[in-house]
């Protein structure tokens, strides 16, 4: 068991005080390591209140930098953090909270390739990852290993949290007991225009962490498979009990793929081409996001794009009069779904004014985050 100095066992000492938690439920927490996928929304929180509470091993895995668009809900970081790694930051933060906590901070993603060997090595897997590519491949490694996951989510106002353990030594209940297969792309909305009410995540991260704490210390009721549901505009949580689908066979081994929701589902043509031609005004460039998304992200001003939010669509002739006479004309979103969906929709009515509709593919993001 972990040997706890006067100045941790000081740090601490309020929590101590709780009736049926002492010492040996904080050496406990102090032995327990913990992986933690994402250093988002949910991440932050979360590890902010698990170094806080004394677990001693935090390991966390995210291939992002701290952006200015981050901190609203982002709380480890602020704005002089912008363009630093972010678990670099993280690993700061967590040891200004916690002197002798032990962080080990992954530059990179999970991915087929690391995933169950970077579970087997933990005690607990902590998914505050954002998208249902990742959640799945955290699932069914969890499940693959035997590992228990504490698992959440947040969409604008609304977020969900939930333990789940299920091995292949013992049938117990996992994610994909809720959701067997990962939704297809249309089933979500699009990642870049959801949004997300800052203190929601706060919320959820900490509920996360409350299931992560309660399992570590061996305290309270950790119930797999029990979903807690949270509506910030309502003020309501309630819960919910999955019990495990006898049909659904154990999950051995990854599957091949777990694909991204929130790209285009066609590579498409060359952004740098389609850049290019925008600029030689051989093309319009068609922005059809959201006045506000143009503040994070956008494509050179010399392609001088013509905005036609798809907020301020009310009829098609509303397109007619964007395209009239355009000819070529580069569709771009925050991601390439949007835009994609737009030419799809009206490509016929396109030819009708002579234009031709082009996706860019990859989006705004992508471009940005390809050429800064």
């Amino acid at each position: 068991m972990a040997n706890l100095d006067k100045q941790e066992l000081t740090r601490v000492a309020r929590q101590l005080a709780l009736p049926g938690y002492d010492l040996d439920e904080q050496e406990r927490l102090a032995d327990a390591r913990v992986l933690v996928i994402g250093a988002g929304g949910l991440g932050c929180p979360l590890m902010q209140s698990l170094a806080a509470a004394g677990v001693g091993h935090v390991e966390v895995i995210d291939d992002d930098t701290v952006d200015i668009s981050n901190i609203h809900r982002q709380i480890l970081f602020g704005a002089s953090d912008q363009g630093r790694l972010k678990v670099e930051v993280v690993a700061e933060r967590l040891k200004a909270l916690q002197p002798g906590i032990e962080v080990t901070a992954r530059r990179g993603r999970l991915s087929a390739d690391n995933a169950v060997a970077l579970t087997r090595d933990v005690d607990l897997l902590i998914d505050g990852s954002d998208s249902f590519a990742t959640k799945f491949l955290s699932a069914d490694a969890a499940e693959i290993t035997g590992t228990p996951l504490v698992w959440g989510t947040v969409l604008r106002f609304d977020g969900q949290a939930a333990l789940w353990h299920c091995g292949p030594t013992e049938r117990g209940v996992g994610l994909r007991d809720l959701f067997p297969e990962q939704p297809d792309a249309s089933a979500a909305p699009d990642c870049a225009t959801a949004g997300v009410l800052g203190v929601t995540t706060a919320v959820i991260g900490n509920l996360m962490a409350t299931e992560a704490i309660k399992y570590l210390a061996g305290i309270g009721e950790s119930v797999p498979g029990r979903v807690m549901a949270y509506d910030a505009l309502r003020g309501s949580l309630r819960s919910f009990t999955v019990r495990a689908d006898p049909a659904r066979e154990p999950v051995t081994a990854l599957q091949e793929t777990y694909a991204d929701v929130c790209g285009a589902p066609d590579p498409g043509p060359d952004p740098e081409e389609l850049v290019a031609a925008a600029e030689r005004g051989e093309a319009l460039a068609l922005d059809i996001r959201e006045p506000h998304e143009k503040l994070l992200a956008d494509l050179p001003e010399s392609t001088n794009p013509r905005r036609l939010p798809l907020s301020e669509i009310s009829s098609p002739a509303d397109v007619e009069a964007a395209l009239d006479g355009a000819g070529r004309v580069v569709v771009y979103c925050a991601s390439g779904r949007r835009s994609s969906n737009f030419v799809e929709d009206y490509g016929e009515l396109a030819r009708g004014v002579g234009a031709e509709l082009v996706n860019f593919p990859g989006g705004a993001n992508g471009w940005v985050k390809e050429h800064g």
